[in-house]
């Protein structure tokens, strides 16, 4: 039926298409808290960037979502957001093939995961314990964990015999000392930059689906 005869009934079809896109979202989050930890033994190449991929277009949308909410509780939220920080990873995906891309992809989301963590516990100390942005980068950190399991599988399996470097357990980076202000900027440029990040490795892992790397080696068995 068309919207002009039925407008109810359109307005139906749209509220089930919407319900099933939300579903589907709360069943892949559900997945993923049911099995935090990836075998990599346990999955194909493929399956594991299906998964992947997946996951991080939704984080990508929801970092989005985030800094939205971030900004708008915010005073001066452009001042603050463009400020310059040389301790925040930078979201830059670099590499001439896309092993090494995938592999730069895979290094960021590691470097960015404390300080994800240490804006949440900024924010509990500067906001009520539950507040929005505070309780969505507990739920970020939970999935760009997940993501970035993902991927150093696909890095397993792309590259067997070259080992993943692994980013210093403690970075250096992470502020020790900040006034209020400065919490706040430090907020938003890490938001801004994951945003970028993700953004990016959507792109990368698209790349990587549309190539044939990810299907020869899940071809030769691995």
């Amino acid at each position: 039926m068309n919207c002009h005869v039925g407008n109810m009934v359109c307005l139906s079809q749209r509220s089930q298409a919407k319900f099933r896109m939300i579903l589907a979202i709360l069943i892949l989050i559900a997945v993923e808290l049911v099995h935090p930890t990836v075998s990599c033994k346990n999955e194909t190449c493929s399956q594991l960037l299906r998964h992947s991929l997946r996951l991080t277009r939704l984080m990508s949308k929801r970092t989005t979502e985030l800094l939205e909410t971030y900004k708008t509780s915010q005073d001066f939220a452009d001042l603050i957001c463009d400020m310059q920080m040389d301790n925040v990873p930078v979201s830059t995906v670099s590499g001439q093939t896309i092993s090494q891309r995938i592999l730069s992809v895979y290094t960021h989301l590691k470097e960015f995961l404390p300080h994800m963590k240490t804006v949440m516990e900024q924010q509990k100390d500067l906001n009520p314990p539950t507040n929005p942005v505070a309780e969505g980068l507990n739920r970020m950190i939970t999935h760009v964990r997940h993501i970035a399991v993902r991927v150093n599988c696909i890095l397993e399996i792309l590259q067997p015999n070259i080992p993943i470097p692994e980013p210093a357990e403690s970075p250096t980076g992470i502020p020790h000392a900040q006034n209020i202000f400065q919490q706040k900027a430090y907020g938003c440029i890490v938001l801004t930059r994951l945003q970028e990040l993700l953004s990016q490795a959507v792109q990368e892992q698209k790349s990587l689906k549309k190539g044939k790397m990810c299907r020869k080696s899940t071809k030769n068995g691995s």
